[in-house]
């Protein structure tokens, strides 16, 4: 499987950089995370708080027939419930900060049924989607002097299990350090 770093893809034909599809926390969850973001001031474009259902992807010819790979893939599919499962993921530097959440088997076989059928149409971007890990991110390149803080921050957060019942298709504008992330399409799921 081909994989490329995609932070500095110009924008294609459909005006984004890059893909991903997501599951947006419900809030209060996401009330939290955004607060603790506010806090540490990432550098790098972030999502709304979600949970990654299929990682990064680029070089989509037709959005159209994207939506209809990702209707196919997400077909039966019942709502979810997401739990937290309370490890703390940080890169070496410390800079990025995320925790890892539950893979119920509901959640493994959506992202499955997602990688099968988008990557069939996109080139995978960043990493190996056979290397799945649910994890939800609570910033990414934080300024080093809010390090302590952050890593802090993300330990204290309480978080509760919470429901999904879409995946999220959002693509980025820009690049990873100055572009921003938009929402395209919700594939509610009607299982």
């Amino acid at each position: 499987m081909r994989v490329i770093d995609a932070s500095d893809k110009p924008n294609d034909q459909h005006g984004y950089s890059v893909y991903t599809l997501v599951l947006l926390v419900s809030d209060p969850v996401a009330s939290n995370v955004h607060n603790i973001r506010s806090l540490v001031r990432p550098r790098r474009a972030m999502i709304d708080a979600h949970v990654t259902a299929l990682g990064t992807f680029c070089d989509i010819d037709d959005l159209a027939i994207l939506g209809d790979h990702v209707m196919k893939a997400v077909a039966g599919t019942v709502p979810l419930t997401l739990a937290p499962a309370g490890e703390i993921l940080k890169s070496h530097d410390g800079t990025s900060v995320a925790v890892t959440v539950e893979i119920t088997p509901g959640l493994q076989a959506l992202h499955d049924r997602l990688a099968e059928s988008v990557l069939s149409i996109a080139v995978n971007a960043y990493s190996d989607p056979s290397q799945y890990r649910a994890h939800m991110t609570f910033y990414q390149e934080i300024p080093e002097s809010e390090v302590a803080t952050g890593f802090q921050l993300a330990q204290e957060c309480e978080l509760e299990p919470f429901s999904v019942d879409a995946v999220t298709l959002v693509g980025r504008v820009g690049t990873a350090s100055s572009g921003e992330w938009r929402k395209i399409r919700d594939f509610p799921f009607a299982g």
